[in-house]
């Protein structure tokens, strides 16, 4: 009775119930909430440099240039509902709130705003000898997207397609997981700034194992690699390369049958053209049958 008991509350913690391979019954509703918080001054650089004598090589983690510091925020709202016991659709709603600042501006450049809106669905394909299942998602550029030099814009101005097969399997009895997510994001063209950003391949792997019945302890690795832009159609741009490792240690408590708290911190491995440092994570999350 014990061990099923481990068992039943490793695959219906709301912390891990809406991300993975594994699909919420039918009629059951999960969502979440995240905050995000990141403030650095360093970044794994996007172009060869040679800075004081020094040279330093693409993805080279050094400090921004003119004392810049990058400060982000963010929340995100997450829903996913299983409308049979193998299909789920879902959708999540970013908030960002960014600033840049350097020495040679007065006012930094900043934007904050709701970003674009990502759909999903997930079906599962299989339950043993372990869970397999394919995702696709859209995300449309519901956001506001600003060309302005300096500024990180909290909408991207196109639209993506992304295409995941999801892998998770239990090792009860012990009360162990392990999920992969592997997947193919199609970008496409933002026409205003006549720019193709680069389709990306992303990687997501997950180890978690419960201490008690209410703690959760997990560990986990995310991988971005992106091809180059392309610029007017014809142009190559290297420089827009975007790539990032995080491995975020996660500590995850029940609260209550129904939910639970989550903090991580995110800290970055290896990159390029993006920020360095370490992100702090913390979410709540719920699940409820509705009918």
């Amino acid at each position: 009775v014990r061990i099923e008991r481990w068992l039943y509350l490793l695959l219906s913690w709301p912390a891990i119930a809406g991300a993975g391979a594994w699909t919420l019954p039918q009629g059951e509703l999960w969502s979440k909430v995240s905050y995000f918080r990141q403030a650095t001054d360093e970044w794994y650089i996007a172009n060869a440099e040679f800075v004081d004598g020094e040279r330093s090589q693409p993805g080279d983690r050094r400090p921004y240039r003119f004392d810049g510091e990058y400060d982000s925020q963010a929340v995100f709202l997450e829903a996913f509902f299983g409308v049979t016991d193998r299909l789920d659709l879902g959708v999540q709603v970013p908030f960002f709130d960014q600033e840049f600042a350097d020495a040679p501006r007065d006012e930094p450049p900043s934007d904050s705003g709701f970003s674009d809106i990502r759909l999903f669905a997930k079906f599962n394909l299989l339950q043993k000898p372990l869970v397999l299942t394919a995702k696709a998602g859209v995300k449309l550029a519901t956001g506001e997207f600003l060309n302005e030099d300096g500024l990180i814009p909290v909408g991207e101005g196109q639209r993506d397609y992304e295409f995941v097969t999801q892998m998770g399997r239990s090792f009860w009895p012990l009360p162990l997981y392990v999920n992969l997510d592997a997947g193919y994001r199609i970008r496409t063209r933002n026409d205003e700034i006549e720019r193709d950003p680069g389709d990306e391949w992303f990687f997501n792997g997950e180890v978690g194992y419960n201490l008690t019945p209410r703690l959760l302890v997990a560990t986990k690795l995310e991988a971005l690699r992106s091809d180059p832009a392309i610029e007017f159609g014809i142009l190559k741009n290297r420089s827009q390369i975007k790539r990032i490792t995080y491995l975020a240690p996660t500590l995850a408590y029940q609260i209550s049958p129904h939910a639970a708290a989550e903090i991580a911190i995110r800290y970055s491995l290896n990159g390029r053209n993006f920020p360095a440092g370490h992100q702090f994570v913390v979410g709540v999350s719920t699940k409820l049958p509705l009918f």
